[in-house]
């Protein structure tokens, strides 16, 4: 196959009696007096074929300024044809095999594809029909198999008009003598054209593929529209290619389908068709009705429907009538089958008398105004409320059943004396309303009494003395009672914890807590409340002869029932002894002007929602080695550090951690600490198990001055000096063991001490300045953002520094005696240590 460059079109390859060349698209193939590029005998002056490549696929057009029929008629000169017909003016798709009629030539289109097309011109004498090579090809594309059948037919055709040329040369005396042989050779021509036609024809029937046909109905006509193609049940005979079947049967609807056929690959197609809708008669005895198909309005009965053949569920729906619901099997196929169906009445008649003058007669739900009586009404099979008035007569009022198709009498009926009237009204209204000892409802109220006798009228309502009267009830009368009902109190008081709570007393605000109210004797809802505390609610009777009182307490929001408020000191099971420290806020940092302020010490505001505890004591050295038997804290300048009662040093970040989760599973609580990546993390949620303080917790802690005073600066004030025996800090009898001392101080501990052995502050945390620095849960970060913030734990990257609080033995400056004081350390120290904290809960 030729290369074709990218962008240019594919070439023509023309092979003629003159010769083989190349020529580029168009080409023109016309009549010897014309201007087209090739030229062939035979053709009209005004003829030519035009051969032209359209991007996708080789087209040929027939160009011609008389019409083709005209030019045959009356000129002699033959039409241009393609496979035997007409080639249109606005052309047709070239495929390979195509043979093409101009003049005494002949056209075979031996290949075509998108690399290029192959032409052979034949020059034909004697004969001027080939038969087309293409009369049964697919109208979806060539096939190889085609193109070579072409190329056996062309070089066929060549050998004939071979020969053709010899036998039709002219006759003159000096060639007689061959006459005989050309004969010959003209039989033997046509003898090789039958024998490659016959070849041709085998060749193509050899090709013919099965395809297994499931037809339904099994006496279904298939066909295909192939040219050569035959149907002989069940297996269609067709060519490779793409085709389209079609099936028929009396009484089904036709059904067409594509099928695809490939060379020496099994087919089959199931082509099953749909009945016809048969036809149904409906007889309903003149009954009009509407007609539903399965649920799917089809039109009206009687008549005649078309209904889809099967199973099918008819309804039919007629005025006053019941529904008909019938299951019949349609045919199908045109056939007609009947239908009689009977209704049912679904109204009845009412018939009515009265021997009362003008009376009425009214129907509940009815559309129709009062009717005179007597009256016939036409109403609907079922119950129906029925009343019967007359002016100066009691209306009568009942329930009657109608049956369906079916005259229901009533009457002749005679009104009673009209009833008298009795308006009941009340101060305050909803007062209960009893006559006679029946209960008639609620004021305001207007009933209706018999006439002619008294009757004992009774108003009641809970809180109020009750209100009694007798009155007389004449026919056609009315009359009103006025009831004004006086009020019974009675005292209640409500009171608990907190005070100063919202009071509301049957949904009214009525003060705040505790409170002592005069309330009616009667059944009230109480109901306590506070911004952040559930809701306290009760119900209480009151009497008058008995005071009464409702206590409460509220819990926090989210508390269980019975929760109580957490204690002021929680002692572990080992020992551990906690202070609670209550939720609040508090300026965090340092001021710029504070003296000693360092630059990490960034100042903002922060909010502890939840209350918390914290260890009263530094862990110490016996405690810890609970967990790890073999630590050691060590000595300073030959002086131990590790005796049990002392604090815990020489510990890093993670060990302290570890004992908290330790020390959660010792007391049956949810470890605090997880490891993620490497690094311990707080579980989330939180959990009530052991953890370290956060650097916040931790400064709210060592700040407290008691309750309802301002937090402060030092654990125990606000201003210098030290008040003496507060803490141990480097004094004079550490000066062997720290390069400074801080000035004019002095304690009886040279390094670490027993924790508890100074002065407590406010909250009662011993060793909250001194003896030893404690590790927090905050990773260390040298600027803060001072934004304010709830509950803050740290930065949440993992590091290596973690923020200790609080001075130690060591300290030798006052600066680092105030609680804002922070540092970020890395590793463990002897001037290192931690205390515990947990949630409450």
């Amino acid at each position: 196959m030729a290369d074709v460059a990218l962008g240019a079109p594919p070439s023509i390859r023309l092979r003629e009696p003159a010769g083989e060349r190349r020529i580029d698209p168009p080409l023109r193939i016309g009549g010897a007096a014309g201007d087209a590029e090739v030229r062939v005998p035979g053709a009209g002056s005004m003829q030519a074929l035009r051969f032209d490549w359209c991007g996708d696929a080789w087209w040929v057009s027939a160009e011609s300024r008389q019409d083709p029929v005209a030019m045959d008629a009356e000129s002699g000169v033959a039409p241009l044809r393609l496979n035997g017909e007409s080639v249109p003016a606005s052309g047709q798709e070239l495929r390979s095999g195509d043979v093409l009629a101009i003049g005494a030539a002949r056209v075979i289109a031996t290949r075509v594809g998108p690399d290029g097309l192959d032409l052979d011109v034949r020059h034909l004498v004697g004969n001027d029909t080939v038969a087309p090579l293409a009369a049964a090809r697919s109208q979806t594309g060539s096939d190889p198999e085609e193109t070579a059948d072409a190329e056996i037919v062309a070089a066929a055709l060549d050998f004939a008009a071979t020969d053709g040329d010899a036998a039709a040369a002219p006759q003159d005396p000096l060639r007689r003598r061959g006459s005989a042989a050309a004969t010959r050779r003209l039989l033997m021509s046509a003898l090789a054209i039958c024998v490659v036609a016959l070849a041709l024809l085998f060749g193509i029937v050899g090709r013919l593929q099965r395809v297994a046909i499931e037809a339904e109905p099994v006496d279904a006509k298939v066909r295909s529209a192939a040219l050569l193609s035959w149907y002989s049940a069940p297996t269609l005979f067709v060519l490779p290619g793409r085709h389209s079947v079609r099936a028929e049967a009396e009484g089904y609807a036709a059904l067409e389908r594509p099928l695809e056929v490939r060379a020496g690959q099994p087919a089959s197609l199931a082509l099953r068709l749909s009945k016809l809708p048969g036809i149904v008669a409906i007889d309903t005895g003149g009954v009009v009705a509407t007609v539903s198909v399965d649920g799917a309005e089809a039109g009206q009965a009687p008549g005649e429907l078309s209904i889809a053949a099967g199973a099918r569920t008819l309804t039919l729906r007629a005025a006053r009538h019941l529904d008909v619901i019938q299951k019949i099997t349609v045919e199908g196929a045109g056939a007609r089958q009947t239908l009689s169906v009977v209704f049912e009445p679904s109204w009845g008649q009412l018939a009515v008398s009265a021997t009362t003058p003008e009376a009425v007669l009214r129907v509940e739900g009815a559309d129709a105004s009062p009717q005179p009586l007597p009256a016939t009404l036409d109403l609907p099979a079922g119950v129906h409320r029925v009343s019967i008035a007359a002016p100066g007569a009691r209306e009568w009022a009942s329930s009657v059943l109608v049956r369906a198709g079916e005259v229901t009498t009533l009457g002749p009926l005679t009104l009673g004396a009209p009833d008298a009237r009795l308006v009941v009204r009340s101060n305050p209204v909803g007062a209960e309303v009893t006559v006679a000892g029946v209960f008639r409802g609620r004021t305001p109220l207007e009933i209706a009494l018999p006439g002619g006798t008294d009757y004992d009228v009774l108003v009641t309502r809970a809180g109020y003395t009750a209100w009694q009267r007798r009155v007389g009830a004449a026919a056609g009368a009315r009359s009103t009672l006025d009831a004004q009902l006086q009020p019974i109190m009675a005292t209640l008081t409500v009171r608990g914890e907190p005070a100063d709570a919202e009071l509301l007393i049957d949904g009214a605000a009525r003060g705040r807590t505790p409170a002592t109210l005069e309330l009616l004797a009667t059944r009230h809802a109480i109901e306590v409340r506070r911004t952040g505390l559930q809701s306290f609610r009760t119900e209480v009777d009151l009497t008058p002869a008995l005071a009464r009182t409702v206590e409460y307490s509220l819990l926090p929001e989210g508390r269980p029932a019975g929760w109580k408020p957490p204690t002021e000191t929680l002692t572990g099971k080992l020992g551990t002894v906690l202070r609670l420290v209550p939720a609040g806020g508090f300026q965090m940092g340092s001021e710029r002007r504070e003296q000693g302020r360092r630059p990490n010490e960034t100042l903002r505001r922060v909010t502890l929602s939840r209350p918390f505890y914290i260890a009263v004591h530094e862990v110490t050295n016996a405690e810890f080695r609970r967990f790890r038997p073999n630590h050691a804290s060590g000595a300073v300048d030959r002086r131990s550090i590790d005796l049990d009662g002392q604090a815990v040093s020489n510990v890093g970040w993670s060990d302290a951690v570890q004992y908290c989760n330790w020390l959660s599973e010792q007391e049956g609580l949810p470890p605090a600490y997880e490891q993620k990546g490497g690094s311990w993390v707080l579980r989330t949620p939180a959990t009530s198990g052991y953890r370290l303080p956060t650097e916040a917790e931790w400064e709210y802690a060592a700040r407290q001055a008691g309750a309802s005073r301002p937090l402060r600066r030092y654990d125990w004030g606000d201003a210098l000096p030290v008040p003496p025996g507060h803490a141990n800090l480097a004094g004079t009898e550490a000066a062997a063991a720290v390069e400074r001392i801080l000035d004019g101080w002095s304690d009886d501990y040279p390094a670490v001490a027993p924790p508890g052995r100074f002065k407590p502050n406010a909250l009662g945390l011993y060793d909250m300045t001194g003896n030893v620095s404690e590790w927090t849960h905050d990773v260390y970060a040298s600027f803060v953002d001072p934004a304010p913030v709830t509950d803050p734990a740290g930065p949440s990257a993992s590091g290596a520094r973690h923020v200790i609080k609080g001075s130690s033995w060591r300290t030798a400056s006052f600066s680092e005696l105030r609680a804002a004081w922070r540092e970020g350390v890395e590793g463990p120290s002897q001037s290192i240590g931690f205390r515990v904290a947990r949630h409450v809960d």
